[in-house]
């Protein structure tokens, strides 16, 4: 009776210590996620702080160009409204693309702003506020995948399940995270690209049709 009595109190003890360590890596792999979205939210500030810069910049040298300014204002603005991953997902990339595009109109429209130090200093300020986003959007792809795994596998999801611990979403492309991508599609010398391909017509952004024999 007693050897009995024993093993049943180790087999409690030890689903017991078994549950325990699931249920903290359970809650390490969430609080991870929100530790790697802090950061990710941290290098996204610093891209939208040099927004400004560049309204001075279309600004000074095209003073015709209000409905450029204004757009870029209202990018800013709802970037800086959105929260939540599912949120910023679609906003920050329309603002990665309007960043690469505006600078790569300057660049073509007003050459003397290749000659300015300041202008030069912001195109590799972005530059690297691009590389410093994309490692922080691929860390926290990592953590959420992690924490994905956990939720959704035995016997970890049946803890997540009671104390209510849901999957968290991708920032980019859940295929990003797998292949170690930054869920973006913009190369990393993105502030450059796009000159032959888009321009600024009627108020917004549009694709240039590619010459006649030339593939865009």
């Amino acid at each position: 009776m007693t050897s009995a009595l024993v093993a049943v109190a180790g087999v409690i003890v030890v689903v017991l210590v078994a549950y325990a360590v699931s249920y903290n890596r359970v809650v390490r792999a969430r609080y991870e996620v929100a530790d790697s979205w802090a950061a990710v939210d941290t290098e996204l500030a610093r891209r939208h702080d040099l927004i400004p810069p560049l309204v001075e910049s279309v600004r000074a040298a095209a003073i015709h160009e209000r409905a450029l300014l204004v757009h870029l204002a209202e990018m800013q603005a709802a970037a800086t409204a959105a929260t939540h991953p599912s949120e910023r997902n679609a906003i920050e990339h329309a603002v990665d693309q309007v960043i690469g595009d505006v600078v790569a109109l300057l660049r073509e429209r007003y050459p003397v702003l290749n000659s300015q130090a300041s202008f030069l200093a912001l195109q590799r300020e972005l530059s690297l506020t691009e590389d410093r986003v994309a490692a922080a959007r691929r860390y926290y792809n990592t953590r959420v995948a992690h924490l994905n795994r956990r939720v959704e596998a035995f016997p970890s999801n049946t803890i997540a399940r009671h104390h209510r611990i849901a999957k968290a979403e991708f920032f980019g492309s859940p295929r990003a995270a797998r292949t170690g991508g930054s869920g973006s599609t913009r190369p990393r010398s993105g502030v450059r690209r796009r000159v032959r391909r888009r321009t600024w017509r009627d108020g917004r952004f549009a694709d240039v049709p590619a010459p006649p024999g030339r593939r865009q």
